[in-house]
């Protein structure tokens, strides 16, 4: 049944990879920023509240159980993965919105004459997209715990579409939907036949969840100074409610 479930949301990540793009925020629409921060606050509270927990608790595993892996700092090692996501993605994010050359250098990028940026930037989203649903196969033990990876990442996602379609335009919206889209479905594909080692998902869980806290503030914090704290301190709230409450409900409260 978990199997189903996971296709099926790993359908409605290609989707919202393809069509969410369309949905991009532009100057003057009502109504579309503060959804973009209430999504933005869905993501940190899932990423606070349930992701990092899960995270502390997988790293006292590894730490407690001998592997044939060597780690230095292995009370860090995790953390020192999501420090590394983070910084991956900033280094991504100025890429394509602190071109070199200047004006003349920006203007190329923003129209598709220097590509190449464009497509480093698509290109480490694809290894998030697949990442984010061969993790969620691997983690995903039960459908309630499915369905809220879904309903965060899936409005992680559609920030990250909005934004990469402003940042990336044409080459996202014309050839790089279709390579996320199939990155999602092929990382629920290898998660059913590729076995990765613990310590290493550990590793990528945490590089992931640097990913979503430094994407989540990217998309909170644009440069027209558009952000909505007040719908995202809305999003962060009520999704930590739910956590919470659901949290309480598990462990028989």
């Amino acid at each position: 049944m978990t199997t189903i479930i996971s296709l099926i949301i790993a359908l409605l990540f290609a989707a919202i990879f393809l069509f969410g793009g369309q949905l991009a925020y532009r100057p003057g629409q009502r109504g579309h920023r503060r959804f973009l921060s209430f999504a933005a606050g869905i993501s940190v509270a899932y990423t606070f509240v349930h992701v990092l927990p899960a995270l502390g608790k997988m790293r006292d595993f590894t730490t407690q159980t001998p592997t044939g892996f060597q780690r230095f700092f292995p009370e860090y090692s995790a953390y020192l993965w999501a420090m590394a996501g983070f910084v991956l993605f900033l280094g991504l994010e100025a890429l394509v919105t602190r071109p070199r050359g200047g004006a003349e250098n920006s203007a190329g990028d923003h129209d598709g004459r220097i590509p190449w940026k464009s497509w480093v930037h698509i290109g480490g989203f694809a290894v998030y997209a697949w990442l984010l649903t061969y993790l969620m196969v691997w983690t995903g033990k039960g459908a309630l715990t499915l369905c809220l990876y879904a309903v965060a990442m899936g409005m992680h996602i559609f920030t990250i579409t909005c934004k990469l379609s402003s940042h990336c335009h044409p080459v996202y919206d014309r050839r790089g939907t279709y390579l996320l889209a199939l990155a999602s479905l092929a990382g629920w594909a290898c998660a059913q036949t590729l076995d990765i080692p613990k310590p290493i998902i550990v590793d990528l869980v945490a590089l992931v969840s640097g990913g979503v806290i430094l994407n989540t503030a990217i998309a909170e914090l644009p440069k027209e100074n558009e952000g909505r704290y007040g719908s995202l301190l809305a999003g962060a709230a009520v999704y930590t409610a739910l956590l919470l409450f659901l949290s309480h409900l598990e462990k028989g409260g």
